[in-house]
């Protein structure tokens, strides 16, 4: 092709035709011009199109984590209402004053607590923003849940974590300094569970599990996931 507009741009010079010769350069530059933006916008399509791609890769990863996470969520709640209400019974049951039977029930009560921590999965959501891969996503409402989702997940996780320091410091040390955990000297458990003491660590501990109750109320947590999954689930 090129060589075939050199060759009429040369028969136009060797004729003289000055005039026919501009105006064959000018269609000539307009041309290639016309050629450079369809080359522009052919490439920019398809820069487009690998974007439109990888966001809906990004959106399904997203959006898997993110039911998972729902799924841990709510198992979490359901886990920390029961607690709360198996302290309450256990609480009901003060002073416990060494009655074998109130002793008895206290322990049923104790076996029904199961204390977890909420693990979210966000490790798609750090990838894209410190790849700067957010830019890909369009919804300009879902940028902002998920820029803002790893500091609403560690406002919820700072009650958890109070509590379970709590838990370390009051609760168990109590337990290991106190207990025989040989259950040898039933005795002196019996002492250290009826003690002002030991019945005030255990209401403390529903005071900080109500806190983590309260933080699964009232915290943007619980929203931030339903709408993140909203936002990226397939069209």
């Amino acid at each position: 092709m090129i060589k075939f507009f050199r060759k009429i741009r040369q028969n136009l010079l060797m004729e003289n035709k000055t005039r026919k010769y501009l105006k064959y350069a000018v269609g000539e530059i307009v041309l290639v011009m016309l050629g450079i933006l369809l080359a522009l916008q052919v490439n920019n399509w398809n820069s487009e199109r690998k974007d439109r791609i990888n966001e809906r890769k990004l959106l399904k990863n997203i959006n898997r984590d993110f039911i998972a996470n729902k799924v841990n969520f709510d198992s979490v709640k359901v886990f920390n209402y029961r607690n709360v209400a198996a302290l309450d019974s256990m609480i009901a049951l003060f002073p416990l004053d060494k009655d074998s039977v109130k002793l008895k029930a206290y322990w049923k009560h104790n076996k029904n607590i199961e204390d977890i921590r909420y693990n979210a999965y966000s490790s798609t959501v750090e990838t894209v923003i410190s790849s700067n891969s957010l830019e890909l996503i369009e919804n300009e409402e879902l940028q902002g849940y998920l820029m803002s989702w790893k500091d609403v997940l560690l406002d919820f996780q700072e009650e958890e974590n109070s509590y379970h320091k709590m838990m370390n410091n009051d609760y168990w040390s109590y337990f290991l300094e106190i207990f025989d955990y040989s259950l040898k000297d039933s005795d002196k458990n019996s002492t250290a569970m009826s003690s002002i003491k030991f019945q005030n660590i255990v209401m403390n501990r529903r005071n900080y599990l109500k806190n983590v109750i309260r933080a699964f109320e009232e915290e943007s947590i619980d929203n931030h996931i339903n709408q993140i999954i909203r936002l990226t689930k397939p069209k």
